[in-house]
């Protein structure tokens, strides 16, 4: 008779044990977490979860860990953490947990500028969360995925991810994050020459919110919508209002950055030098790193210091290289089709499977999908021979920027030496293309020539290993239609050397003329 009285008294004692098994200290940080993100960050980096957390435990304090990291603006490290956990709530299928482990991993990425892998996760993500009301969770996916489409210069598919954004924000009640997007709406319309609609997004974020830090973005894209639109005493206002204010991310390298390109447009060379000097002190991007080297190399050159010229150079080439990796990165409109691609094919195999298992009469209704399946299948096709048609597009706008930043140096260079010698203009000339060409860096050569015209460096030397480097330089010379003075000028030849030099490669290529030479050369460099 007292039997069953102490298992269920023993039940709940195990019960109530089981719920406080989460250490005080992660409890406490959970509590903190969105007033105090710091401290929270500081509880949690005390623990030693490896040794005294349960595997439930280290699931969940690689996510708490994650967000304090994120919120306190720190860098997302170690990756191990949240893959502990994202493995963990994959094991269990828990998509509301895993789902937060692909935003923070994400995230991870697109901090790392991998925007690829991070446009996966995102996806991921949200197929976790279609019957999910988390909205602060899907308005930051949505955000983050309208950076990123901006990055990749997509600003139509950025406004869409923006509007989303905003309309989680709503439901969420954030109106500061909302009024962020609002911002970011601005931005696109200003990248799309809009000045006077993105001016009118502008104000409506400052009317909603009193945020300091939301004030400081706005007067600082403000203040670049009126530098684009050639307004330059409304843009140095504003842009030195927003200095006064608070900053995340790399805001402030932003502000110092455009006031540098604003100076250095009216001729004002050392406060162009001074402003991109400070905003490379400050947390920023490639693209802004670009920016300011080349401000820093054209006021040098402005004062005759060329030695500091050549330096700057050199790190503007090292931004450009990086700027020219990310952008060869796959699109988010073009991984979303993919991704909704494999959803749809993953799908279509399990009913197919299915459909197996049930009596003959269905079999007819199985057909059917067969054959709107297969006219899918051809549209997939024909949106595939399409996305082949944009990378070599790509390619060709990789060939075309190649050019005009080595005729922009050259212009650069002879606009401002007007009366140089012929032996000095051939000078700077060679020394324009080694530092773009990388000349004096066979490796590094060969990676930019590969990536421009279809692997033509490694295709020459499998399909002719006694090819020499200077006739493989030449062909590539010949694909970026550099002029005959150019090509003689870097190969240190004559006009009837250079000639010898084409008959001699079509020898090795087994053609029999000059001509059949660059038509094979044309070949091999398009996309197949």
């Amino acid at each position: 008779m007292h039997l069953k009285p102490f298992i269920i008294f023993t039940l709940v004692s195990l019960f109530l044990l089981g719920c406080s098994l989460t250490p005080t200290e992660m409890k406490t940080a959970q509590r903190i977490m969105e007033a105090n993100p710091d401290s929270a960050l500081l509880i949690l980096q005390k623990l030693h979860p490896n040794q005294s957390l349960s595997d439930a435990d280290r699931a969940l304090y690689g996510i708490l860990l994650f967000r304090a990291l994120d919120k306190s603006n720190k860098p997302l490290q170690p990756d191990s953490v949240i893959t502990f956990s994202l493995h963990y709530y994959q094991n269990i299928n828990d998509k509301p947990h895993l789902a937060i482990c692909y935003f923070y991993k994400a995230r991870l990425y697109r901090k790392a500028q991998r925007y690829d892998n991070a446009t996966e996760l995102y996806l991921k993500a949200l197929d976790l969360l279609q019957s999910n009301k988390d909205y602060k969770l899907l308005g930051n996916i949505y955000s983050d995925m309208g950076d990123i489409c901006s990055i990749q210069t997509d600003y139509k598919e950025s406004l869409n991810k923006y509007k989303q954004a905003i309309d989680c924000y709503k439901k969420a009640g954030d109106t500061i994050q909302a009024s962020y997007k609002v911002i970011d709406i601005g931005r696109m319309y200003c990248f799309l020459k809009n000045y006077n609609k993105a001016q009118l997004f502008y104000k409506q974020a400052l009317k909603q919110t009193s945020d300091s830090m939301l004030q400081g973005s706005a007067y600082q894209e403000i203040g670049i919508n009126f530098y684009k639109a050639n307004q330059f005493d409304s843009a140095q206002y504003y842009l030195r209002k927003s200095l006064h204010f608070p900053f995340k991310g790399t805001n402030y390298a932003i502000r110092y950055y455009i006031l540098a390109d604003l100076f250095f447009d009216i001729n004002e060379f050392d406060s162009a030098f001074n402003y991109a000097t400070k905003a490379l002190k400050y947390p920023t991007t490639f693209y802004n790193q670009r920016d300011c080297y080349r401000i820093l190399a054209n006021a040098e050159y402005s004062r005759h210091n060329f030695k500091n010229v050549s330096y700057y150079m050199s790190k503007y080439q090292d931004c450009t290289d990086s700027v020219r990796k990310i952008e060869a990165q796959t699109k988010i409109s073009v991984l979303e089709d993919i991704h909704q691609t494999n959803g749809a094919f993953s799908k279509s195999k399990q009913f197919l499977r299915l459909l197996a298992m049930v009596i003959p009469i269905l079999l007819l209704i199985g057909l059917t999908i067969v054959i709107r399946l297969r006219k899918r299948s051809k549209k997939k096709e024909i949106e595939l021979k399409q996305t082949e048609v944009k990378l070599t597009e790509k390619q060709r706008l990789l060939k075309d920027s190649i050019v005009q930043k080595i005729e922009e140096s050259k212009l650069l260079q002879t606009q401002n030496q007007p009366k140089i010698s012929q032996s000095q203009q051939e000078r700077i000339f060679l020394d324009i293309y080694s530092v773009n060409l990388h000349l004096n860096d066979w490796a590094a050569f060969k990676k930019l020539m590969n990536q421009t015209f279809n692997n033509i460096v490694d295709t020459l030397e499998s399909e002719n290993p006694d090819i020499n480097h200077k006739e493989i330089i030449w062909s590539c010379l010949f694909l970026l239609k550099i002029s005959t003075p150019d090509i003689t000028l870097i190969l240190d030849c004559q006009v009837s050397s250079l000639y010898k030099i084409k008959q001699r490669l079509a020898q090795k290529m087994q053609l029999k003329t000059t001509k059949e030479l660059e038509s094979r050369l044309q070949i091999l460099s398009e996309v197949k």
